[in-house]
């Protein structure tokens, strides 16, 4: 499990990094930070409230959503309220020297609007990794993460001062994801 998180977050920076046309990248002197903030917003067209169904529109056309118990104001959704939706992920990735042991650990905070339908999450993991093996010349590198658990990735051009990372050091990731939802009454 901390193996795959490991990769996942190695993923989601490359991904983040590479594939994102409104993202937002920052350097520090000891690493990057790269963020995308995604805003959604539909309108209610259809309510079940038996079956707790919501079927939303939007300028791609129309999406069944399946609501369960945790959204507790679903009563209150009526048809043609706005569904506002906005993501914020970030990435931070720093290298540094260390003699701790890689490691991997998260949580997730949830909490609700107590006026009006809508809700707040926010996931946290952070995992460490030690740069086991670095060739400079194909900017491949073999990192070692918890439970000694290997993966060899090839760093993009996106890493400016690759060439400063050395066999040794240790790279911590962030990953931050926080999702608001509201609900707008027309």
């Amino acid at each position: 499990m901390k193996h795959i998180k490991l990769v996942l977050m190695i993923t989601a920076l490359v991904v983040l990094t590479t594939a994102c046309s409104n993202i937002k990248t920052t350097r520090t002197a000891d690493g990057v930070g790269v963020s995308k903030v995604t805003v959604a917003k539909a309108t209610v067209v259809d309510v079940d409230y038996e079956n707790r169904m919501l079927v939303l529109k939007d300028n791609n056309g129309k999406q069944l959503i399946n609501l369960g118990p945790d959204a507790q104001d679903f009563g209150k959704i009526k048809v043609g309220d706005t569904v506002m939706a906005e993501v914020i992920e970030s990435v931070r990735v720093v290298v540094e020297e260390s003699a701790d042991e890689p490691f991997a650990a998260g949580f997730e905070t949830a909490q609700r609007d107590s006026l009006k339908p809508g809700a707040q999450k926010v996931t946290v993991v952070e995992s460490t990794a030690r740069v086991e093996k670095i060739d400079y010349d194909t900017r491949m590198i073999t990192l070692s993460g918890t439970n000694g658990r290997r993966i060899t990735i090839e760093a993009g051009p996106e890493i400016k001062r690759f060439n400063e990372i050395k066999q040794g050091d240790m790279i911590s990731m962030q990953i931050v994801k926080q999702t608001i939802i509201r609900v707008e009454s027309r």
